[in-house]
């Protein structure tokens, strides 16, 4: 189900500016929250991206001169804090510089709002080393964050709200000891929301796409996240590929450049309309007015109060770029052609006798491939959609899909999946 996200400005209320990655108030300039969504189809990202692939060597041993200049911070807190702080200042000054995403560029235009900033991450940085309260929530919340798990955990909100918490405790730990102040004059409740939007809109990709609506209600309220009408596709870490030869419908990688089935093997190269983008009406969470998302566009601007609302999708073409860009290089090096990579395949062929023994083995290959991605409730629904209007063999397809795993020896996790969804087939059953 695609959502819509649309915010309004903490500081003055007005409208926010959705197009770049970081959304801020129209009005007042404030910074209101992260769009990772724009951010992940952005040059900028590409360009990150770009320069960790063509320099892993150099990249490394930037990020590794830094940790060093951190730690040598901290030993020279005790003795001379100022100097300290000042090491680490110039360190953050590094994370500003190689991740234009941490910050936003626009509030680190001018040489104080940078100063501030560079003040504002330094005296966190520095902190985390010395160890304390600042250092101890860090580990905490390194355990919420693994327990949101990937797209397998089937109830991720626990776990996901102990992270919002724990990011307000560390607003409260750096203030009382002595934290400069916000950058940018932005009340605790409003970092929050911008802290959050920047961390957990990675980890909501995630998250199975049935999930991820509690969880930006989480972030953003229930007056700014609409879900809007389905137009085909689960935006997600992996998206849903029919296979235009046998039928099953299978997790494919968001910035693929090849669709392959894991049942019958068959190829198609990515086309544009493979993960839809059609034109979808929205309600404006402004002034409730109706707005339309046009074909192929990301948000929209409301003709009576001027908000804008954000279609929340990943389309993945910055990463088929560099994968294209990188393909491009190690085929002139050694003189093939890159479109070989992508031609299409029809793998090893079906037929009306053997459909389900490549549904069979397909859903085997997405078990052991994909379990720790994907909850029952999804796994089930590629089975049950590859059967198309004839349902019926489900728990049959099912329990010869659990033999052949346990057959190839699991793993345990891919087996234990093809169980619950099994579980599910009766309880969809009993709700019927």
């Amino acid at each position: 189900m695609p959502h819509v996200i649309h915010l309004r400005c903490d500081r003055c209320g007005g409208p926010t500016d959705g197009r770049q990655a970081w959304v801020r108030c129209g009005q007042c300039g404030a910074t209101a929250g992260f769009n990772f969504t724009q951010w992940t189809e952005s040059p900028a990202f590409l360009e990150f991206q770009r320069q960790a692939m063509l320099d892993p060597a150099g990249y490394q041993q930037r990020w590794n001169h830094h940790s060093a200049e951190l730690d040598r911070a901290a030993g020279l807190h005790a003795s001379n804090p100022a100097a300290a702080m000042e090491i680490a200042a110039q360190q953050a000054e590094f994370v500003l510089a190689t991740t234009s995403w941490v910050f936003p560029p626009h509030a680190l235009a001018d040489d104080d709002s940078r100063a501030a900033y560079r003040r504002w991450l330094g005296f966190e940085l520095l902190h985390y080393r010395l160890g304390g309260r600042i250092a101890a929530l860090y580990a905490k919340l390194n355990q919420a964050t693994a327990a949101i798990g990937f797209g397998a955990n089937e109830a991720p909100l626990p776990a996901f709200l102990e992270m919002l918490e724990v990011q307000r405790e560390l607003l409260e730990a750096r203030e009382q000891l002595g934290s400069p102040p916000d950058p940018e004059g932005l009340s605790p409740e409003a970092r929050l929301r911008v802290q959050a939007s920047v961390m957990v809109g990675a980890y909501l990709r995630l998250v199975s796409p049935e999930l991820q609506h509690q969880l930006l209600l989480a972030i953003y309220g229930p007056k700014a996240v609409a879900e809007a009408a389905p137009i085909g596709q689960d935006y997600s870490v992996y998206y849903d590929w029919h296979c235009p030869q046998c039928g099953l419908f299978s997790p494919q990688a968001v910035g693929t450049d090849r669709m392959t089935c894991p049942g019958c093997y068959c190829a198609r190269p990515f086309e544009g309309d493979a993960m839809q983008t059609g034109a979808l009406d929205a309600i404006c969470h402004g002034c409730g007015s109706r707005v339309e998302i046009a074909k192929d566009e990301m948000l929209a601007r409301c003709g009576y109060c001027t908000s804008q609302v954000q279609r929340f999708v990943r389309a993945g073409d910055a990463h088929r770029s560099l994968v294209a860009e990188m393909k491009a290089r190690i085929a002139a090096q050694y003189g093939f052609d890159p479109k070989e990579s992508i031609q299409p395949s029809n793998g090893v062929g079906v037929t009306t006798q053997n459909r389900l023994e490549r549904l069979r083995d397909g859903l085997v290959r997405i078990a052991q491939w994909y379990h720790q991605f994907l909850t029952p409730t999804r796994y089930l629904g590629f089975a049950r959609a590859s059967l198309g209007s004839d349902p019926g063999p489900l728990a049959a397809l099912l329990q010869a899909t659990e033999a052949k795993t346990n057959q190839e020896g699991g793993p345990e996790a891919a087996v234990a999946l093809i169980q619950r969804a099994q579980s599910l087939v009766g309880q969809a059953t009993e709700t019927a």
